[in-house]
């Protein structure tokens, strides 16, 4: 295994355990994204900064009004690696605000303000959000139905694109329609968002996307075609070969297949572990500086951020709150 991918493979497993271990909640879906986000900033889960930042998070009325106690653990984790948590918080909350003034309100909207505060600052966050509502519209006139609140983050990360929005919705139907048949429709259009944010033809960018995800059904294993698809869309826009990005998964699952940790969580059975290895590998990709460009580095950034809002996303739709302490 690379270097990189083994280091970022041995904090990842010391954090799940930590976090699994010693957070006063029950374990769900968003555990490993908890320790993926501690394990990204280079540090260790601390349960006192931990517990410090959900209680910033409790403290304040107007974010418990939108930020549903199921992300309260991934907000709060995001907090808990912060040099000003209480700072970072206020920062979040005024992106909030702005976010609201072009989108209907909702947990969504709490949650994207987090994510953007992180990759953005302050000072241009509201271009970035007109031009998303800008993008939102354009993709509910092409999908009324399958265009909803949770798809205002990715009209957002989008807006980071140097691509023209007519550009960008030719694109998107393009490869949707391309892929239209590979699994439901709405998981499609997700994949479409992804690969939206990536340069190259739809047809080259579906053909790889489509590659990888053949090559993972003759796995012989059950592969799921939710949250998964926009992580492998995510994997699919690097300039690495398919059979680069298949051997780095084979060699993550493989290490993190040997241990219990990863398949006790509720979600991730032990024919599984290939989720958390879609979901490290993009963050190595789109942390490694050799990886393209520092313009196909923050489209791949954004993918990123788009593919773990999908994973939260289903975790808020198929998982039971988590409960106050």
């Amino acid at each position: 295994m690379k270097e990189l991918l083994e280091t970022l493979c041995d904090k990842y497993l010391l954090n799940l355990g930590m976090f699994t271990d010693f957070c006063p909640l029950e374990r769900d879906i968003l555990y490993p994204v908890c320790a993926n986000v501690i394990c990204t900033a280079d540090t260790e889960f601390d349960l006192s900064k931990y517990k410090n930042s959900m209680s910033l998070i409790k403290e304040n009325s107007k974010m418990l009004s939108s930020f549903r106690s199921t992300i309260r653990p991934l907000i709060a984790s995001l907090l808990s690696v912060s040099d000003d948590p209480g700072g970072e918080m206020e920062r979040c909350l005024r992106c909030y605000d702005l976010l609201k003034k072009y989108f209907t309100n909702s947990e969504h909207l709490a949650l994207m303000a987090v994510l953007l505060e992180r990759i953005t600052d302050e000072s241009n966050a509201e271009e970035y959000i007109k031009r998303g509502r800008q993008i939102y519209d354009r993709m509910k006139k092409e999908h009324r139905i399958l265009t909803t609140k949770e798809d205002a983050a990715f009209a957002v990360m989008l807006a980071f694109s140097e691509k023209t929005d007519d550009e960008l919705i030719e694109d998107m139907e393009a490869s949707y329609k391309l892929l239209k048949h590979s699994a439901d429709k709405n998981s499609i259009q997700t994949v479409s968002h992804v690969l939206a944010m990536a340069g190259g033809k739809p047809e080259d960018k579906c053909a790889k996307f489509g590659e990888l995800y053949d090559s993972m059904l003759k796995k012989g294993r059950k592969y799921g075609k939710h949250y998964e698809l926009a992580m492998l869309a995510a994997l699919a826009m690097t300039k690495f070969s398919s059979s680069e990005i298949l051997g780095d998964i084979s060699d993550i699952e493989a290490f993190l297949s040997e241990h219990n940790s990863v398949a006790d969580l509720s979600e991730f059975g032990r024919s599984e572990p290939v989720s958390h290895a879609f979901m490290l590998l993009t963050t190595a990709y789109a942390s490694d500086e050799n990886v393209g460009d520092k313009q196909e580095r923050r489209a791949l950034l954004a993918a990123r951020q788009a593919a773990l809002y999908s994973v939260i996303v289903y975790s808020m739709m198929t998982v039971a709150p988590v409960l106050s302490e």
